[in-house]
């Protein structure tokens, strides 16, 4: 099953570390924009994932859970079945 996934990624700031979050963020982008059968779109405000159901949960169990594990964060997520991708034409 295809599915689409919108997903923010929030570093929570540390003391002494106010620009890391920028970082953080940027390194996440770069993790799951090489994973294999996934398309990522980026844009200002959060990433759009397409992909086959498994795929998408496999990266959510793997790059999220390290993300969480190293860094202090919010994730914000929404799932959808199918490839919900429209343009304003």
């Amino acid at each position: 099953m295809k599915v689409t996934l919108e997903i923010s990624l929030y570093p929570l700031l540390q003391k002494n570390k106010e620009k890391d979050y920028k970082k953080i963020v940027k390194m996440f982008l770069g993790d799951i924009s090489k994973k294999k059968g996934l398309v990522v779109e980026t844009n200002g405000l959060s990433s759009i994932i397409y992909g086959d159901y498994s795929d998408i949960m496999s990266l959510l169990n793997t790059e999220v859970k390290e993300y969480m594990t190293k860094y202090r964060s919010i994730f914000v997520f929404k799932l959808g079945k199918g490839i919900l991708n429209y343009t304003n034409k």
